[in-house]
């Protein structure tokens, strides 16, 4: 157990740096995952004997499950008007002509038999969510035409489709296969039962007012597992299911979301890593290089071919540019999903699912290196870059608003606001009188209300979020030796600003007469 802690955090440790290294040179994230799996894998480097791919299915599919959900969870559906047929064509229809094409061309072109070639198309029917929304953000892309949200929908909600296609082909070979009855329950339970627990969820969010950030992430991550496991114990797609929960809980307001966004968006990348690592130490490069003819011919025709003619097909109806084909068809990244449908493979047939794998793993390798590397190029090269617009926009951790902050104050009788109308109150520009709050009783104010004493006022201003400024808040006790002993603040250097007085239990706003005393703990701004 202690070997397995070390080793994964040395590998996340080692996977940070050089990708914040590598990054300059515009190389994919994942490549670096894959490389030091590779590095540490049985021909490599550390020589670490691993061939458990009953073990790498569970735990792949476990991360997938995360990967998923936050494709859905981080996709702004209110930034997707108008694209979103298109996403949705592509992601389904899309997935199966992409599939059924690669299928034909392995069987016909390269001469693999019809079982592998079909399966090879399945496995690499979908693109990558992950690499398509890390190269967004990395490169700040946003593309003309609402291009970036049309793929980040298809991306993130077509893995599902290319899951369905893989397992009807893996069923296929047993001779016990009805398609449609298949299809049929793998989307409509999936699409249901991510429906039902995406209203209960919400319900609960919404309602529970005292619950925190912790205990949201909490639910939200016990409705995704839950929400899963019954969509595949009734015969449901798993994948379609927490999709759908990811987009209808995303796309809702609630307390501190953007921390529930940073969460998921964290745990993400490590479950990225963990794939990635894992495929680089499943696979033996020797082996796999026996497939590089096929599988560069695999990746070459789709995506200078296949890939095109599907988008292109597909999408022309719809009112698309030359320019947003074009660069829809060369994003069609393969990744995550990949890897473990073609694990699946493997643990269900472990001959021909070698070869699947093997090919699988080349192509995106190929895809993330080549296509990753040159979609910025590519955006650019066709006038797709919307300089004027902002890509952080089509995610669910983008705010344009401005954050806010509140503070309290009490009104004695001897506060020059007593008795004055709150039209007539000198304020700093930008801060709002939101509350008052008078024996026990809130009261909204408007201009004609009157301050009395004992009023307790909230003000509303704006954070300070200038990050150029280096400020710091610190603690700091008077006991008998302290230099500030009984002296009043205004004694003190100009440059100590004391923000806040904590004297027996009770907290005060000092000004310039306050007189410091023993125990006093001081809460200073350091400039």
């Amino acid at each position: 157990m202690n070997n397995i802690l070390f080793l994964s955090s040395v590998v996340i440790i080692l996977s940070i740096f050089i990708y914040r290294y590598l990054s300059k040179f515009g190389v994919p994230m994942l490549l670096v995952f894959i490389s030091l799996g590779m590095i540490f894998g049985v021909n490599g480097i550390f020589k670490i004997p691993y061939d458990n791919y009953e073990l790498s299915r569970d735990i792949c599919s476990f991360a997938l499950i995360y990967i998923i959900f936050f494709g859905g969870f981080g996709t702004n559906l209110s930034m997707a008007r108008g694209i979103i047929k298109k996403s949705l064509i592509l992601s389904s229809l899309g997935v199966i002509f992409t599939s059924l094409l690669t299928g034909l061309f392995s069987h016909y072109i390269l001469k693999l038999d019809w079982y592998s070639s079909l399966l090879i198309g399945s496995v690499l029917g979908s693109t990558d969510a992950a690499s398509v929304f890390a190269i967004l953000r990395s490169h700040k892309l946003n593309l003309k035409e609402n291009t970036a949200s049309l793929l980040e929908i298809e991306s993130g909600s077509n893995d599902p489709f290319a899951y369905v296609l893989t397992i009807a082909f893996l069923t296929l070979s047993k001779g016990n296969l009805n398609l449609p009855l298949l299809l049929f329950k793998q989307v409509f339970f999936g699409l249901a039962v991510g429906y039902i627990f995406a209203k209960v969820s919400c319900y609960i969010i919404r309602k529970v007012n005292n619950i925190d950030s912790g205990m949201s992430m909490a639910l939200i991550t016990a409705s995704m597992l839950l929400s899963y496991s019954t969509s595949e114990f009734i015969g449901g797609n798993g994948y379609i299911t927490v999709y759908l929960l990811g987009v209808l809980l995303g796309n809702i307001h609630f307390n501190k979301k953007s921390e529930i966004v940073s969460f998921f968006n964290g745990l993400t990348s490590i479950m990225q890593i963990l794939i990635f690592f894992l495929l680089g130490l499943l696979v033996n490069p020797l082996e796999a290089l026996k497939y590089t003819i096929p599988a560069v011919l695999i990746m070459t025709v789709m995506t200078l071919l296949i890939r095109p003619f599907v988008v292109y097909t597909l999408i022309s109806p719809m009112k698309s540019s030359r320019g947003q084909k074009l660069l829809v068809s060369w994003a069609g990244l393969r990744g995550a999903a990949s890897v473990v449908f073609a694990i699946l493979v493997v643990v269900a047939n472990k001959e021909r699912g070698m070869v699947v794998f093997n090919i699988a793993f080349i192509v995106v390798l190929l895809s993330i290196a080549i296509q990753g590397s040159l979609l910025p190029y590519f955006s650019k090269k066709l006038n797709m870059i919307d300089e004027d617009g902002d890509v952080l926009r089509t995610f669910n951790d983008y705010s344009d608003t401005e954050d806010v902050d509140f503070i309290t104050a009490e009104i004695d009788e001897t506060h020059k606001w007593v008795g004055r109308q709150v039209k007539n109150l000198e304020l700093m520009p930008s801060v709002l009188l939101v509350l008052i709050i008078r024996n026990n009783e809130n009261i909204i104010p408007n201009g004609n209300t009157v301050i009395e004493k004992g009023d307790r006022i909230v003000l509303c201003g704006s954070s300070f979020v200038d990050k150029g400024t280096r400020i710091n808040l610190y603690e700091s006790m008077v006991d008998k030796n302290s230099k500030y002993i009984n002296k009043s603040i205004r004694e003190l250097d100009r440059n100590i600003l004391i923000v806040l007085i904590k004297r027996e239990n009770r907290t005060m706003i000092p000004s310039g007469n306050t007189v410091l005393l023993e125990d006093d703990l001081l809460v200073l701004l350091d400039r």
